[in-house]
């Protein structure tokens, strides 16, 4: 192989490689999906796990969830009042899937690790950050959670993971610095 296709080939697999960051969901506990025709389960058969895509991160096609930012629905300790989401009609990545790995923990833990494993998620979901559930975490409204971890902070790569795959990619507690690249489910 010439250094020249060497070169190509690498380019070209670091071209669907992305960073970001993971939080995680219980699906199992929701009522249903941005997604229609996708069930709101943690998983979505063959090992493959459920996740919603934040919709500010530059991994989303489409329009940005409908909604609005309404101080009035945050109870000023971090939880929503009226928590009722915002509309997700235009996600293009239904039914995508991306390949996840750990790349550490995003809250800087210490007392855990990534078990170097690598899992399958399909979005199924949006994580809005005109969702209640989002922004009311936020300082500003009362709550104490970062913008990077609540769907809210642009430029991020947010996705939100099913909590049954949590302990297959790490033994952190809390939420990850991950690897993302789209695949084939």
């Amino acid at each position: 192989m010439s250094l020249v296709t060497f070169i190509l080939l690498a380019v070209a697999a670091t071209a669907n490689a992305a960073t970001g960051v993971a939080t995680f969901n219980n699906y199992d506990a929701q009522s249903g999906v941005a997604c229609s025709g996708f069930s709101s389960t943690n998983s979505q058969g063959n090992g493959i796990y459920a996740a919603a895509l934040g919709d500010l991160s530059p991994l989303w096609t489409g329009s940005e969830c409908s909604g609005s930012i309404d101080s009035s629905n945050c109870n000023g300790s971090g939880g929503c009042i009226d928590c009722t989401g915002p509309s997700c009609s235009g996600e293009g990545q239904c039914g995508q899937c991306f390949q996840i790995s750990c790349a550490g923990s995003l809250d800087g833990e210490t007392s855990g690790a990534c078990t170097g494993n690598t899992i399958i998620v399909k979005i199924i979901d949006a994580c809005p950050a005109t969702h209640p559930e989002n922004y009311c975490k936020l300082a500003e409204f009362g709550g104490n959670v970062p913008a990077n971890q609540c769907c809210e902070a642009a430029g991020v790569n947010a996705f939100d993971i099913a909590t049954t795959a949590q302990s297959a990619l790490s033994t952190f507690q809390y939420n990850l610095n991950i690897n993302i690249e789209a695949v084939s489910c």
